[in-house]
């Protein structure tokens, strides 16, 4: 993995591609992987949302925050930019569009 990180191979952040630490509920986990292998946490938030809305052809609709995409947010407690366990600090979560308790 960190070879392909060095290499600049499109990558996405995932729970089941065999990625060490990649469990289907510790999703925080697989993207301190991608921390440790070097690559900075923006590209790493990147890789879970518009690099993964690229690959499954949905770009067009998700992946980002923009008018007239599908609205899901997360909101942490922390700058997961500075430090991704912030990730884990989830205050409210809203998908398509509408409030899911946390």
């Amino acid at each position: 993995m960190r070879w392909m990180a060095e290499l600049g191979l499109p990558m996405i952040a995932g729970t089941d591609a065999g990625v060490t630490r990649a469990v289907f509920n510790g999703f925080v986990n697989s993207l301190e992987f991608y921390a440790y292998l070097g690559i900075p946490n923006a590209k790493i938030i990147d890789m879970a949302t518009t690099d993964a809305a690229r690959a499954l052809g949905i770009a067009s609709e998700a992946g980002r925050i923009k008018e007239g995409y599908r609205a899901d947010i997360l909101v942490v407690d922390g700058d997961p930019l500075k430090e991704l366990n912030a990730l884990r600090n989830v205050r409210y979560v809203m998908a398509v569009g509408r409030p899911f308790a946390v």
